[in-house]
């Protein structure tokens, strides 16, 4: 159980995609979001209005969110001006915004080429190989970030949070405490240091580290939920309990916290703690099918069919080809002597079965069917 929450908890980050500059007011010079780095239109300097008139296009479309269309300006003027890096970062960062990571880390690239000691740009591509989980690439990138400028935190912790999921949880220390040694105030940098000294299953100096994070942070939800985390390899389950129950009230409408509190209900055999938190995730994130679907499990086992049927249908309208949600949905329209529907569902769920090359479940539903037909 503690294993599954350390690797999926969401606030285990890559650094952050770059940080926004506000725009400066005059004739000649643009702040684009883009890992600090300006977009410059001079014309006085290049004598090209029309690369001035599109880099000015394509920051008014930026600001109106038109990411897409900024995009295609931003083209437009990289075909003007090939040798300006700043633009092909500019267009990088868009397409991170948009989660594009395999353009961003081409773009990144591009610039790099042009600009190979600019430390933002190669911030930029460690951040986009790790979200297209190319750990090796990201941390190279990020040691080169790093070389650049030694006093940027998010490059420190970015290559941290990678090396972690490449398991060099030594090198993943190291890279936490030169990010702590560069700002010793920063939450996040002690409690990620927990959760890999908690895979060393150094446990002592694992509560500290997360104790430390939440006296900076109290009223953060996700160093609550690394603090449940430590105090749960501790065995401390009702301290576990406690943290993520809070990290749940702080954020209400987090459905993975939501969820991570109702394994732990369900690893207790605590049924319907388990269903509630797996039916508030499922509200707070309609998306979270998993949680859906073990809601419904447990109202089956309930033998509450009618509230099975409503969550069963609503993991399938999510996910259509989930077997074995339509095998169980045919046991509880079958448990309500709706035996037409049930056969329906049971039919589908053997289809998925059989194009899944899942002899198992094909032969529990053909039992099933045969049940039924009787």
């Amino acid at each position: 159980m503690v294993a599954t929450i350390i690797t999926t908890i969401p606030s285990i980050a890559y650094g952050v995609p770059c940080q926004k500059i506000d725009r400066q007011a005059n004739n000649t010079s643009y702040a684009f979001p883009t890992c600090g780095v300006k977009l410059l239109a001079q014309v006085n300097q290049n004598g090209n209005s029309k690369l001035d008139q599109l880099l000015r296009q394509g920051r008014e479309l930026v600001d109106a969110g038109n990411y897409q269309l900024a995009i295609k300006i931003y083209q437009q003027a990289a075909r003007l001006d090939p040798k300006n890096a700043q633009i092909y970062s500019g267009i990088a960062y868009l397409e991170a915004l948009q989660e594009n990571f395999q353009a961003a880390a081409q773009f990144y690239q591009q610039a790099i080429a042009i600009d190979p000691h600019n430390a933002n740009f190669q911030y930029g591509l460690g951040y986009s190989m790790a979200k297209l989980e190319n750990y090796q690439a990201a941390v190279a990138a990020y040691r080169r970030a790093s070389f650049l400028d030694r006093n940027n935190i998010n490059t420190h912790l970015g290559l941290a949070a990678t090396l972690f999921r490449l398991e060099k949880y030594n090198e993943a220390i190291v890279a936490y405490q030169v990010a702590i040694q560069s700002n010793p105030q920063n939450a996040e940098a002690h409690a990620a240091m927990g959760l890999v000294l908690l895979k060393q299953k150094r446990f002592s100096e694992a509560l500290a580290a997360v104790r430390q994070a939440v006296q900076l942070s109290p009223r953060d939800a996700g160093i609550q939920i690394k603090l449940g985390t430590a105090l749960l390899a501790t065995g401390d389950t009702n301290g576990g309990l406690a943290a993520l129950k809070l990290a749940s009230l702080l954020e209400p409408r987090n459905g993975d916290i939501q969820f991570q509190i109702a394994e732990i209900y369900q690893a207790q055999n605590n049924v319907q703690g388990a269903l509630n938190f797996y039916q508030r995730a499922a509200s707070a994130n309609p998306d979270l099918v998993e949680a859906r679907f073990a809601a419904a499990e447990i109202l089956l086992e309930q033998q509450n069919y009618l509230q099975a049927i409503i969550m069963y249908r609503q993991v399938i309208k999510r996910n259509p080809d989930n077997a074995d949600a339509h095998y169980k949905m045919g046991l509880a329209l079958k448990s309500r002597e709706r035996n037409r529907e049930a056969l329906r569902s049971f039919k589908k769920a053997l289809k998925l079965f059989e194009k899944q090359n899942n002899s198992q479940g094909k032969e529990k539903v053909e039992t099933a069917i045969a049940e039924l037909e009787d």
